[in-house]
């Protein structure tokens, strides 16, 4: 018996689970996450966050329903990649929020592979890119 169909689906909803989790998180610690944005000293942090918490949303609900994949995926790339070096700078940190941000930085990393390994097969995909 061949599981490949399965065995894609399960890394889609993974995946798209994965972005979907943190915008949802995003909305839940509100507050908090402006405010690391205006420690970032990021222009109008209260049109990026709902932004950003709007893309990684859609974009997961596209990836878990298989609607645009490689769209989705290709979207998530960039904007995982700015997001941790904007937000995730171990390497302006010592001690235990060097190792936090160290480990979140390389889970952002591995997601964003993820995220490329859906532009190479998408054939469960409803529609194509």
């Amino acid at each position: 018996m061949d599981y490949t169909l399965l065995i894609q689906q399960i890394a889609h909803f993974l995946i798209g689970f994965y972005f979907l989790f943190f915008g949802i998180w995003n909305i839940y610690h509100w507050r908090p996450t402006l405010s690391l944005l205006n420690q970032k000293n990021l222009p109008h942090p209260w049109l990026l966050l709902p932004l950003a918490i709007a893309w990684q949303s859609i974009a997961g609900i596209m990836i878990i329903c298989g609607i645009f994949i490689k769209l989705a995926a290709l979207s998530l790339i960039p904007f995982t990649l700015i997001s941790i070096c904007i937000i995730h700078q171990f390497w302006k940190h010592t001690g235990e929020l060097r190792n936090l941000n160290l480990i979140i930085f390389v889970a952002n990393l591995t997601v964003t592979c993820a995220s490329l390994l859906l532009l190479l097969n998408n054939s469960t995909a409803l529609t194509q890119l």
